[in-house]
Formats: structure tokens, sequence, C-alpha cells
């Protein structure tokens, strides 16, 4: 790792800064610049999020001379995140790892969209619906050359397993833990930091429980 390399973090729905402390307080430590961004993720849309998004990472390629930064994303963070990479090109993002994302929607947003829209307009854009927002969004990879890694939670009650894939990823792994705190898990820790220093999800059995690879498409 260079020295100082720049990781801007992205909560969830419903969440904030507080769901991605325990990864900023661990990547601090192993000598990153973190920046754990936070928004208010009630009562707005997808389109929103990614406008104010996109001032912290076009202010991160600005401030970049030529020194990579990377990303790390819980949930609908992910998906604002896309957004942006797919309306701004930023060539110094070098890694991006994706917490649950929901890349191809979430059955539990659809199921909730016609009662709490109101309160959190995402849901309906959330949707594993085929029209959904997030089924029609594109995908950043095909444009950018940043390499992708995704963990998905094997308790997962909000994402159908498999649903968090999105072509291209370089690696992926699964916790055995619930959506909403996976940004919390020891071995979460350790994955994220494994992928952004080696551009794969690799830990030691000594710190964490050995990871659940899944395959690798570009493997292949």
């Amino acid at each position: 790792m260079k020295s100082r390399e720049k990781v801007i973090l992205v909560h969830g729905l419903c969440g904030s800064r507080l769901d991605m402390w325990p990864l900023a307080r661990h990547l601090r430590r192993r000598g990153y610049d973190v920046t754990n961004w936070g928004y208010l993720s009630l009562l707005g849309r997808i389109e929103q999020y990614a406008e104010e998004l996109s001032e912290v990472l076009l202010k991160a390629e600005a401030e970049s001379a030529g020194q990579r930064f990377h990303l790390v994303t819980h949930s609908l963070g992910g998906i604002i995140a896309r957004t942006v990479l797919m309306q701004h090109k930023l060539p110094q993002l070098g890694r991006m790892v994706m917490l649950a994302p929901p890349n191809q929607g979430s059955f539990v947003a659809r199921h909730l969209a016609p009662y709490l829209n109101w309160l959190a307009p995402t849901l309906e854009q959330l949707s594993d619906a085929p029209h959904s927002y997030v089924n029609r969004l594109g995908n950043p990879l095909a444009e950018q050359p940043f390499e992708l890694g995704i963990i998905e939670a094997t308790r997962d009650r909000v994402i159908a397993p498999g649903k968090v894939i999105l072509d291209g990823y370089r690696d992926i792994a699964q916790v055995n833990g619930h959506h909403g705190i996976l940004s919390w898990y020891p071995q979460t820790l350790e994955l994220v930091c494994s992928f952004l220093e080696q551009g794969r999800f690799q830990t030691s059995a000594a710190q964490v429980d050995s990871p659940t690879k899944l395959a690798n498409p570009l493997s292949s």
C-alpha cells in the first residue's frame, strides 16, 4: 500500500456514519486516510444522494496527485456509488468493496415500498422488480477499469442469495452474518483490508475464520 491512500466509506439505507465506524477505525490503523461520509438516507432518492456523493469523489479525484483512492460501500451506498460512477470518470479510483449491495434489487424493498415509500423513496428504486431503478442502472465496470470486490452476508434477510452480483467483479466472498451489521464483523474488516491491499480476498486463518469464496467469473 502506498502511504496514506484515501478510502471513502458510504453507509446504507436508514444508517449513519456509525455503521461504518468499525471499518473507519480499522482502516486508519492500517495507515489509510479515511473519509467516513454520511448522508440523510430517508426521504430522498438515489439521484439526490449521488449528486452529494459526486462532490466528495470528484474532490478526491482532484486532490489525488496521481495516487489512487478507494471506495467501501454498504447496501444502498453501493448503488449510490454506482450511479456516480455512471456519470463521472474517476481514473484514480483503484479498488471498491461493496458490502451486501442490492445490485439486482431487494425483495424486501419490493414488499415494503407500497407502505413505506413515503418515508424512504429509495425502496421502490431498490426493488428487485425488472424495471426498477437499480435494474435499469448501467454497469460502471464496463466504462472504467477499477477493481471490484463483493462481500455477501450468508444470513441476509434483505437481499436474496446471489443478487449482490455485478458483472465484471474481481473477487467475491461470504461472511457468516447479517445484512445490517455486516460492516461490524471482524471477518469483514480483514476481508476489506485484504482486497484494498491485494485486489483479492485473502485473510490469515489466525486472524479470522476462513471466508467462503464463491466462483470468480474472471478466473475462467
